[in-house]
């Protein structure tokens, strides 16, 4: 036993086998051996009717234990089983009681291929095979699906990016802190087992709960980053700040139209992944064939439930992935379409109305860009401060507003689209007053508003900005302000200022420069009702969401704290200068 994670996963498992009698007409195989093309042999544990009769294989590959077939978020296998499907759940190579060595990605595509090839060839599988799995499962069947396999028919890839680089080790070119160190400490434990170094699992548990070492050390001395006989991939992805060739082999990129099977896609507008899933999502029905179908909650990473961070959305907004997969399973591997034909082909909540919108398409119909301008009589800082936001551009000569960014007192993660654990970066909508109280968080605000206005799409900022540093962060977050003055937020993005120009084309900035630089804020599905504010916070930090970008320019992660320094971030928000931030609109 090396963490207290595996004490409730081990708990899980035994609850599982002891119900497992319970199960008179769902059999389970443990530990079935299915050999890769290179001898390596992956272990699986598969889950099908007694009756005997040929049924689709329904596959998730994962590196998070197949005991407990990520039934956190999802049905468990027997129910999957009594409905007609042979469930088949797979250690990835190098994890569980599969053989090999573990790498996030590496040759997915091409165990995925083999073990689909498997299924199919099974007695008890009619030949057809599908595909399911959320984070880096959702990926991996896509890398899968794209080596052709002849009997995968569908795929279901949940909560996922479009690679290891945007949107999950980085962001805006800043390190996914939290989310990297929590993910670690999700690998470590089977990692520390299977190199025989339970010495560093202590390590692992401070530095991934982001205290003690976290907040204080350089990147490169958190132990486990950078410890080779671990994790060695995490030394990797330090190795590689700038999304160059080595992040190529993780990307769907230039794979979309070598995927040519129906897929239905699933994610949560608090997912860390869920902008990159709505990109990919556009991307399938602009330059595929093949039907794709997309359902969006209000949910966060993990779990999906209708409690996310502050927020209770109500029972509208309960899981209901098993459903709307069921139907689509059983159309694509059974011929059944009624069910499926009576779904839309966009179903998405919208927060703040906390209803479900029906759709065609994705991006939704109707919506065109709004541009909403900054404002302030020069001192923006705090709800103290004098900041506007709307929809008048700004005059000729218009005073810029000013902070200091010190990154040895980071603004803290209050909410957002972290992953996974809330102590240690909390996750979802949070009141956001307790860091808009300070004076290094710019604040620009709305006029109440007269009616409701529903944001849908890609939220995108633009700001002229100057740094006393050669390098520092900009991070920008919507909020939705209540008439009690609770500020939500909504969405946030970063970008990194050397990587304004492409995360591949690294540049420092020239101090007390002015740089135009555009912000992915995220996509949501939100309604401001009438009588809310839109809010914008402008700052240069959101640890430890992300990590903090120590201002000097020199190599990222790889320096102490007492050569950090701080630095003087200049807004700008004039006619020559209109820092504002584009809102998707759909009529209301």
């Amino acid at each position: 036993m090396f963490v207290a994670e595996d004490s409730l996963r081990i708990r899980i498992v035994e609850m599982v086998k002891a119900n497992e009698g319970a199960m008179a007409d769902v059999l389970c195989e443990r530990d079935v051996p299915v050999k890769m093309r290179d001898g390596t042999v992956l272990s699986c544990d598969v889950w099908r009717p007694k009756s005997g009769e040929k049924v689709p294989a329904l596959l998730q590959r994962q590196p998070y234990d197949k005991r407990l077939a990520q039934a956190y978020v999802y049905a468990h296998p027997a129910w999957y089983a009594r409905q007609g499907y042979g469930v088949v759940v797979q250690d990835s190579r190098g994890r569980g009681s599969s053989e090999g060595d573990f790498y996030p990605l590496r040759g997915d595509g091409k165990d995925g291929f083999d073990t689909i090839a498997w299924c199919a060839e099974q007695p008890w599988c009619s030949g057809k095979v599908a595909s399911f799995g959320f984070s880096l499962p959702g990926l991996n069947q896509l890398l899968a699906a794209a080596e052709k396999p002849p009997a995968l028919v569908t795929a279901i890839p949940g909560f996922y990016p479009q690679g290891m680089y945007d949107g999950l080790t980085h962001v805006g070119g800043a390190f996914g802190l939290a989310a990297v160190l929590d993910w670690a400490l999700l690998l470590a434990s089977d990692a520390a087992r299977r190199a025989n170094r339970p010495d560093l699992l202590e390590d692992i548990r401070h530095a991934a709960g982001c205290g003690g070492a976290a907040p204080t050390l350089a990147l490169k001395d958190i132990p486990f980053l950078v410890e080779p006989d671990l994790m060695p991939f995490l030394k990797d992805y330090l190795e590689h700040p700038s999304f160059d060739a080595y992040w190529q082999e993780f990307e769907i990129g230039e794979r979309f139209n070598q995927i040519g099977v129906p897929c239905l896609h699933l994610s949560g507008w608090y997912d860390s992944f869920v902008t990159q899933t709505m990109h990919a999502y556009e991307r399938f029905t602009s330059e595929t064939q093949s039907e794709h179908r997309l359902l969006v909650g209000p949910w966060y990473h993990i779990p999906w439930t209708q409690q996310v961070g502050a927020v209770d959305f109500g029972d509208a907004a309960r899981n209901m992935a098993d459903e709307y997969q069921l139907a689509w399973l059983d159309a694509w591997t059974k011929g059944r379409r009624e069910a499926l034909d009576a779904l839309p082909r966009v179903k998405v909540f919208v927060t703040g109305s906390n209803t479900w919108h029906d759709a065609d398409h994705w991006p939704l119909p109707g919506v065109t860009t709004q541009t909403w301008y900054l404002h302030s009589a020069g001192r923006a800082n705090s709800l103290s401060g004098n900041g506007v936001l709307n929809l008048e551009e700004p005059g000729a000569i218009e005073p810029a507003d000013y902070f200091f960014y010190n990154p040895t007192a980071p603004v803290q993660s209050i909410g957002g689209h972290s992953c996974c654990y809330p102590e240690a970066a909390p996750m979802g909508p949070m009141d956001q007053r307790n860091v808009e109280v300070r004076n290094d968080v710019l604040i620009y605000s709305s006029p109440p508003l007269e009616q409701s206005v529903w944001v849908a799409g890609i939220v995108k900022a633009h700001l002229f900005a100057a740094s006393s540093a050669r390098d520092t962060d900009w991070v920008v977050k919507l909020c939705d302000v209540s008439p009690d003055g609770r500020s939500l937020n909504i969405q946030e993005g970063v970008i990194r200022a050397r990587f304004r120009n492409g995360f591949d084309q690294p540049s420092l900035i020239e101090p007390d420069s002015i740089y135009e630089y555009t912000i992915e804020v995220g996509a949501c599905c939100h309604r401001f009702e009438a009588g809310h504010r839109i809010r914008l916070q402008v700052t240069s930090s959101n640890f430890p969401g992300i990590d903090r970008n120590p201002n000097t320019g020199g190599p990222i992660g790889m320096e102490a704290p007492f050569e950090w320094i701080p630095a003087s971030q200049t807004v700008f928000h004039d006619a020559t200068h209109p820092s504002s931030v584009s809102l998707p609109i759909m009529p209301t």
